[in-house]
């Protein structure tokens, strides 16, 4: 085990928990872009604008995995750091049901009510029929995209974080193969790009369920894990800026969707889908991130360790902010090439998405710092706090500067939209910051205790 009781081993645990979690996100981001890719190329440019139609619902389930993963795994690492492992299991058991009851009721509601969830979406005549195909075939297994994400992060805190990156690179490979058979070689259309995702998620999901059942010691299920509800309430209340930060694309990305058809019709919802996927890596990863920060900084409050803390915290925002500064200069350097990848027929999508970038490509730094101040606050157990950043940067301010600047400006307010609402945001999270993060944080060096190693 590696000590935190310096600078060196608290870095070392962060690039220990960094690696796994980062291409665990970008194995995440496969399933949506190769998706993506396939169905731009082969199935059309209309399939491409559907699908981006269906984001906001397909967000979700997943939505709910982050809330539950996120919000458990810090409540449950602060457990094994104060030595209360029995709590922990109890916990862990607790996010176990809550998982798979949703998931269930996610599949449900998306196979009997697909029509009117298409409804919802706006789309209609071609667009409306290829949506339907897509949510009819995935139903059968939303149960696997609600649990997955939860799963693979409850793992990193049981020492496992290789095992559950094995199972998403072998689901992402799964994604390929299985999305060029149904789609490019069967043309099977939406409903093959609708299969190989379900199928590739389950085949991540089930092997990392088998390991808690069969191989962990710390965080695996329990019985009579219900004597104590509080549990489950503190996990979902804990991870909720994650689930407000997740859910938010599905209304954002609805408003956008019906600014983009009002001010640049089909044309430019191709180009917003497009934008959408090329951000994608760039936004987990930075989640990603400060993910990996969070387990640190929760159980070394759980330990007592007040410099660890903070520490932690400076580690996870520099990383954080300078990958934000690379994405930016990488997306402006590789947006051509990348539009052509995905629509090589329509150059009037090309032509908008040279317009859109430059704004997307400022919003990165400021967002890196909300995210990790979020996330921080999250991890000192400051949900009122990480909620209000969460808010702001992902609905309250978005949606009026989506409003505001439309109004204004016309479809170029579209794309400034994200950067203005990040910049403005990120004056709250300093003040925030400032109010509860340290404060919460300095609570932990009042009953100090024996160093000890992350699991």
């Amino acid at each position: 085990m590696v000590s935190l009781n310096n600078n060196t081993s608290l870095v070392r645990q962060f690039s220990n928990y960094a690696v796994p979690t980062v291409l665990a996100a970008w194995v995440y981001c496969m399933h949506s872009v190769i998706s993506g890719i396939f169905i731009g190329r082969y199935v059309g440019a209309d399939a491409l604008a559907a699908l981006n139609l269906l984001v906001p619902l397909l967000y979700l389930p997943y939505a709910f995995s982050v809330m539950i993963g996120v919000g458990g795994s810090t409540f449950v690492s602060r457990l094994l750091g104060e030595g209360r492992e029995r709590d922990a299991a109890e916990a862990f058991t607790q996010a176990l049901w809550l998982l798979g009851l949703c998931g269930v009721a996610f599949g449900l509601a998306i196979h009997f009510y697909a029509d009117t969830f298409v409804q919802w979406t706006g789309a209609r005549g071609e667009l409306a029929r290829l949506a339907k195909d897509f949510l009819h075939a995935y139903a059968p297994f939303v149960l696997f995209p609600t649990a997955c994400y939860a799963l693979e992060l409850f793992l990193r805190i049981e020492g496992a974080a290789r095992f559950g990156l094995v199972c998403l690179i072998a689901g992402g490979i799964a994604d390929v193969a299985l999305t060029w058979w149904m789609v490019s070689h069967m043309q099977w259309g939406m409903r093959g790009a609708a299969l190989a995702s379900g199928i590739s998620q389950a085949l991540a999901c089930i092997p990392m369920l088998a390991y808690h059942f069969v191989r962990a010691r710390h965080v695996r299920p329990v019985a009579r894990a219900f004597a104590r509800l509080d549990h489950a309430w503190r996990m979902a209340y804990n991870g909720g800026s994650e689930f407000l930060g997740e859910l938010a694309p599905s209304v954002t990305i609805f408003a956008f969707n019906h600014a983009v058809l009002r001010w640049l019709g089909d044309t430019g919802l191709v180009a917003f889908a497009v934008v959408e996927y090329m951000t994608m890596i760039a936004s987990v990863t930075m989640v990603a991130l400060v993910q990996s920060m969070q387990p640190i900084v929760s159980f070394q409050r759980g330990a007592g360790n007040a410099h660890a803390v903070s520490r932690a915290f400076s580690i996870g925002i520099m990383v954080t902010a300078g990958f934000a500064l690379a994405a930016a200069f990488a997306i402006l350097t590789l947006a051509q090439p990348l539009g052509a990848l995905f629509v090589p027929h329509s150059p009037a999508a090309q032509a908008l998405l040279r317009d859109a970038l430059p704004w997307c490509a400022l919003a990165f730094l400021p967002a890196a710092i909300n995210v990790t101040i979020s996330g921080y606050l999250t991890a000192i157990e400051a949900p009122l706090a990480s909620m209000i950043v969460a808010l702001l940067r992902s609905w309250l301010l978005l949606l009026t500067m989506l409003w505001l600047l439309t109004d204004w400006l016309g479809p170029r307010g579209i794309w400034m939209t994200v950067a203005v609402t990040e910049l403005a945001t990120l004056a709250a999270s300093i003040v925030l910051y400032r109010a509860r993060g340290r404060r919460i944080a300095l609570q932990a060096a009042v009953t100090p205790k024996e160093p000890q190693a992350l699991l």
